[in-house]
């Protein structure tokens, strides 16, 4: 049978479209025109809810054409001990796993004893859309059962923004024609496939049915819950399930429990037209949100409370809530509608994904997979983080603070080390580190200044100057501690960062690479400037700060001296940065002889194969022309970009986002396009046929840096926002807003100007390449597009 998962399975490559775009265009919805099972495993993830805290995949209701259903509690994980066949002091010990949790999305019926299944019968019609202001999933289809009934089916699906702890499934069918005998179930169950990543790190093997063990369960009228313990955690998940059913003909409800399943059983004797609605909500509570003891009454309160507001009330806060999201975060871009599209359904997916309680954080896959096992990563910082900070500053203090909250566990990890002050993890859910292979984990000691790199951003931008002295010093000194330590001061160098690993993971244990050196000298730098406005501004709180940590003032001398002197490796004869030490002493990559299929490298080649040779996954200089931009002339900017982006495979979707930045800043538009455009539409169009498994996170929120930071050209350095727009062939306008502070700023970007003006707030002094322009109102300051052309080649 077709929905059997195997035969799914056999169809997961990308599929060749006649229009070059796997859906529809819409600006505004994400429609499946069409049901067509090779399909099936990619449109899960496309139609995952979400909304930080609760993810949904895109399954079907009716438990038929399956792929990977799951649904996911953002920080709700448990652990097992990794196993080495040789283990070595300070590895990390137990992996984190995020967990598929209870499936509340089940809704199957029975035709005459047949069961609803459009991979059988006849599919009359179809039609399955996200809407992305309204926040709902909508299927509608008709169908003709293999013994000739026809059936009307309308589903909604919800993912409540401001109820965090619920999820709504409005299911509606009507039978056209002729009487039959109904089976209807609404149910709640763990039920997962199970997958392996057959040997590709990306892809976690599903191991939750391991880890969730049933402890309780009740099914009484309309409501039932289930109650989990993690084996190895003891963390408790409580969910809670509400049925609400309706129709006029002759009907049956029974209770039923078998198993680990609750379900309501509706047996109705239907006639030719009979309608049948069922509003389900399920509510989801674990004890990182409360009380083991409370967790069955906050459940049961989260789900009678929705059916007392009504569906049409949930519906109308979700879009009241994205209206509120897309006023400061939408982009609008002319003359590119399938851009438009993909644009909006990327910042959608990124909202979906963050957490935003302190204590969770992004994971690789959003909610929408359990990829990389839903671990956070230094994504957060360096591609959602910018999103947040300029859009909803409130999201980005609230991701902050998760760091703030595991640095116990940081300092932990770096005692551990043998080193004072605080390591971040390379990933991890609780904040303790969980990669099992150092060289392209732990050694990635960059992370802790992509932190704080990434809070210096946020507290400029917002004036959050709160945040700055109450957690985010503290990070910022233990932080600091720990690179002091870290490095050395080598004759004939200065001050050097040894045996880390850069971005670019296909290069590990190396010597002074540039980007960490750079980003370090910028956080002891940071660091310093932090400690002088503390003891300016607030003297009692730096004090007190200072005697918790121990922090002394000879500490800061040393981090200052340590900044100054840091070695930033330079190769004069080509006027090319160095990767580090040794990167230029090997070999270039033989892209030319690597067939297509062998990319990604990792998937192909022994990391020993790899790493011997130039060769980049994603950016790592790259990735340092534009965080530390400021610090290289035009020049050396065109010169190492274009050295080092003949060395990109592209194998991280971390890479296209960052090339179009920089190649936009240079004046390589056209080409800043086209790897736009691999970032836009990466997932959409399933471009490196895994979207299958969830979405690529960090390309998404990437998106918005392509465009703000690449098409609009802004920077934010030293207290200075400026903008030097470009605008690719193909567009006629670019408009976005970008919050400062209490002041929202617009910015459109045309061919004849690019208009500034204040939305709200206070006024701003902003900057257009080097002119100062104050905005004082809604009064556009209209200024000329910039000239990227070479001097000689202008009138």
């Amino acid at each position: 049978m077709l929905s059997n998962v195997s035969n799914i399975e056999e169809s997961t490559e990308p599929q060749e479209r006649s229009h070059g775009h796997a859906f529809p265009l819409d600006e505004w919805q994400i429609i499946e025109p069409s049901f067509e099972v090779r399909e099936v495993p990619a449109r899960e993830t496309v139609f995952s809810l979400g909304n930080g805290y609760l993810g949904v995949r895109g399954s079907f209701e009716e438990r038929r054409c399956l792929y990977s259903p799951g649904t996911y509690l953002n920080g709700f994980y448990d652990t097992e001990p990794i196993v080495y066949g040789e283990k070595a002091y300070g590895f990390a010990r137990h992996s984190q796993r995020m967990l598929n949790v209870t499936d509340g999305t089940h809704v199957s019926c029975h035709i005459d004893e047949e069961p609803l299944d459009l991979s059988t019968g006849t599919l009359r019609s179809y039609r399955r859309w996200l809407d992305l202001r309204s926040g709902v999933l909508t299927r509608e289809f008709e169908w003709v059962s293999p013994s000739g009934v026809p059936i009307q089916v309308r589903s909604i699906r919800l993912v409540s923004f401001l109820r965090p702890h619920l999820t709504l499934i409005d299911w509606q069918c009507r039978l056209l024609g002729k009487p039959a005998y109904l089976s209807i179930v609404s149910g709640a169950d763990t039920f997962e496939t199970v997958r392996s990543g057959d040997h590709d790190p990306r892809v976690a093997e599903s191991k939750s049915g391991e880890s969730l063990l049933l402890r309780r369960k009740s099914i009484g009228d309309e409501l039932g819950y289930l109650r989990y313990i993690t084996r190895r955690t003891g963390s408790t998940m409580v969910c809670t399930m509400h049925n609400g059913f309706a129709t006029d003909a002759y009907h049956t409800i029974r209770n039923e429990s078998t198993d680990g399943e609750i379900h309501h059983r509706y047996s109705i004797k239907a006639g030719a037209n009979t309608e049948v609605r069922l509003t389900k909500f399920v509510s989801y509570y674990h004890s990182f949100d409360a009380d083991p003891a409370r967790l069955n009454a906050l459940s049961d309160i989260e789900v009678r409370r929705a059916v007392k507001s009504g569906v049409e009330t949930v519906l109308e806060e979700q879009k009241m809530y994205l209206n509120e999201f897309w006023t400061s975060s939408d982009i609008q871009i002319d003359g590119d509608p399938w851009l438009q599209q993909s644009l909006r359904f990327n910042l959608f997916h990124v909202l979906q994904s963050t957490g935003r309680d302190g204590r969770t954080n992004i994971g690789a896959k959003g909610l929408t997979g359990e990829g990389y096992e839903g671990h956070y990563f230094w994504d957060t910082e360096i591609y959602a983080l910018p999103f947040y900070t300029y859009t909803t500053p409130l999201i980005a203090r609230r991701l902050l603070l998760y760091r703030y909250n595991t640095l116990g566990k940081a300092r932990e990890r770096a005692e551990e080390l043998h080193h004072p002050g605080a390591l971040y993890p390379w990933r991890t859910i609780n904040g303790e580190e969980a990669s099992a292979y150092f060289p392209a984990g732990t050694a990635q000691y960059h992370l802790n200044a992509d932190i704080m790199y990434a809070l210096r951003q946020y507290v400029r931008a917002s004036g959050d100057t709160v945040f700055l002295k109450q957690y985010g010093a503290e990070m910022l000194f233990e932080t600091a501690r720990f690179y002091y330590d870290l490095g050395d001061y080598v004759h004939g160098k200065g001050f050097c960062v040894n045996m880390v690993t850069g971005p670019n993971e296909y290069t590990t244990l190396i010597n002074n690479n540039l980007f960490t050196n750079l980003m370090v000298q910028d956080h002891l730098t940071y660091a310093n400037e932090v400690a002088r406005w503390l003891e300016e501004e607030h003297p009692e709180d730096f004090a007190a700060l200072c005697e918790r940590i121990r922090l002394d003032a000879g500490e800061l001398t040393e981090w200052d001296n340590a900044a100054k002197a840091m070695y930033i490796p330079y190769d004069p004869d080509s006027g090319l940065y160095p990767q580090d030490d040794s990167f230029f002493s090997k070999a270039v990559w033989n892209f030319h002889d690597t067939a297509p299929r062998r990319y990604p490298l990792l998937l192909h080649y022994h990391p020993l194969s790899i790493y011997r040779f130039q060769v980049c996954k994603q950016p790592d200089v790259v990735l340092a022309l534009v965080l530390q931009g400021w610090r290289f002339d035009a020049e050396e900017k065109r010169r190492n970009f274009d050295y080092y982006d003949a060395l990109n495979t592209g194998d991280s979707s971390l890479s296209s986002c960052i090339q179009s930045i920089i190649a936009a800043e240079l004046g390589y538009v056209e080409r800043a396009y086209e790897y736009f455009m691999k970032t836009a539409r990466m997932d959409l169009d399933d471009i490196n046929g895994n979207v299958r498994d969830g979405i690529h996170f960090a390309n998404m929120a990437g998106c918005w840096m392509s465009l703000v930071y690449g098409f609009g050209g802004m920077r934010d350095w030293h207290g200075r926002l400026r903008f030097s727009p470009r605008l690719p062939k193909k567009w006629s306008r670019i408009g976005f807003r970008v919050r400062l502070s209490d002041s929202l700023i617009q910015v459109q970007v045309r061919r004849d100007g690019v208009e500034y003006s204040l939305v709200e707030g206070e006024p701003r002094t902003i900057y257009h390449e080097e002119e100062e322009l104050s905005l004082v109102d809604e009064t556009p300051v209209v200024r000329p597009l910039p000239d990227i052309r070479p001097a000689h080649l202008r009138d």
